[in-house]
């Protein structure tokens, strides 16, 4: 039997509002995929062609992603049905 979210994603799949519904999704979501410390210096952005964009609050920060930038995108590829595949960490200006 194929997962609710992933029914819920093929419904916006090739629609302008895809990648805005994806990262809706995530950022409820986002506290429980990444623990409520790390999901309080980042955020989810954008999803542009399967790589989703997140915001950094600080350098320190974004080198401690980078460290765990392989976990986070397993956890985030499973928790969205294959529709995230790669991030992109970018730091707040």
């Amino acid at each position: 039997m194929e997962s609710v979210s992933r029914i819920l994603y093929s419904l916006y799949r090739g629609t302008p509002r895809h990648g805005a519904w994806v990262v809706g999704c995530l950022e409820g979501a986002w506290p429980k995929l990444l623990g409520e410390r790390l999901a309080s210096v980042c955020r989810p952005q954008t999803l542009k062609k399967s790589v989703l964009h997140i915001e950094v609050l600080d350098s320190a920060w974004e080198e401690a992603l980078k460290s765990v930038r392989r976990d986070l995108e397993e956890k985030l590829r499973a928790a969205t049905g294959g529709e995230v595949q790669r991030v992109q960490l970018m730091l707040r200006r």
